[in-house]
């Protein structure tokens, strides 16, 4: 338990959590910044990041997250909280976080927690990390080449799935992208942009029943959703593409969120609190990238500082 409320609370220290961390104590505010157990958020696992501009030839994520936290440290004082939210109450002007036996009071609050892949839940997909079960092809396509045969398949039929099929290609002997529906989703751009490389494939009309394998990856298991046929595919690497599933079970309904459980916000990145902000991967949004997520993260920043001092003039008028 903590006596001390700050001026600003942050969930989560992805690129958005940083940069409001950052923005809100240029501003003057004090601030605590709750990182979980990942600091760096999703990014610092990431093999190399080509789309971030300032770095021609890419960057680690692993060096560019490094970098930011140390800005952090080095203009704040401080380190992210290596604690995770596991509730929430939003219910008065000082709002409320819950971190295991530890409570955090704020009179604003940006959550900025992410999102995370979203798995098959079949049998054999809970294989040991770097067995042959993959969520990031940037993160982990170059681990192809240690293996002695490299067959890999992509699961799911959208953008994210033929993007990860693309990053495949250089490192795999074949690359088949495995689809449910009968057509797949993806922007034609780029299914044509894979369908040109020889060692590409698609299969559509195809479910994963299982992962095969007992400790490595050795095939899937995929059923023919038109006839319930199951086919066995011999491979070494599957890929699941199937979007991500934004991190907001912490917050219990405490904010309005879509269907899919992404954060509604308005265009100051305000939710349905007051005094409550989103940014980045976490809330409804066209376009998840890293650098919409440092945009997000400053802009919900200085959203939280008009706030606090809309906050502080009313109540000096009381």
């Amino acid at each position: 338990m903590t006596d001390m409320t700050y001026d600003v609370a942050i969930i989560g220290a992805g690129p958005a959590g940083l940069t409001s961390a950052l923005y809100s104590h240029r501003a003057g505010y004090n601030i605590i910044l709750i990182g979980g157990d990942t600091p760096g958020g999703q990014v610092i696992r990431h093999y190399r990041v080509d789309n971030y501009p300032g770095f021609p030839g890419g960057i680690t994520g692993a060096e560019l997250m490094t970098s930011w936290i140390k800005q952090l440290m080095d203009e704040t004082g401080s380190v992210p909280v290596p604690e995770s939210v596991s509730g929430v109450d939003f219910s008065a002007d000082t709002k409320r976080l819950v971190c295991g036996s530890a409570h955090y009071a704020a009179r604003a609050v940006i959550v900025a927690t992410g999102a995370r892949p979203r798995r098959l839940g079949v049998p054999g997909e809970d294989k040991p990390a770097g067995n042959g079960v993959f969520y990031c092809a940037t993160c982990d396509a170059p681990l192809l080449r240690t293996m002695k045969r490299r067959r890999a398949a992509v699961v799911g039929g959208g953008d994210s799935a033929f993007h990860t099929a693309l990053a495949l290609l250089p490192h795999a002997d074949t690359v088949t992208v495995v689809s449910r529906s009968h057509e797949v989703r993806a922007k034609p751009v780029l299914v044509d942009r894979f369908m040109k490389d020889p060692k590409a494939q698609i299969l559509t009309a195809r479910s994963v029943k299982a992962v095969m394998g007992r400790r490595n990856v050795s095939g899937l298991t995929l059923v023919n959703v038109n006839t319930n046929e199951e086919i066995t595919m011999p491979l070494e690497a599957v890929f699941i593409g199937i979007g991500q599933a934004p991190v907001t079970d912490f917050l219990a309904g405490a904010l309005t969120t879509d269907r899919e459980g992404f954060i509604v916000t308005g265009g100051n990145l305000n939710t349905s609190v007051p005094g409550v902000f989103a940014a980045g991967d976490v809330r409804v949004s066209p376009l998840r990238q890293i650098i919409t997520a440092a945009a997000d993260g400053a802009l919900a920043a200085q959203s939280a500082a008009q706030y606090l001092r809309t906050s502080a003039v009313h109540a000096s008028s009381l």
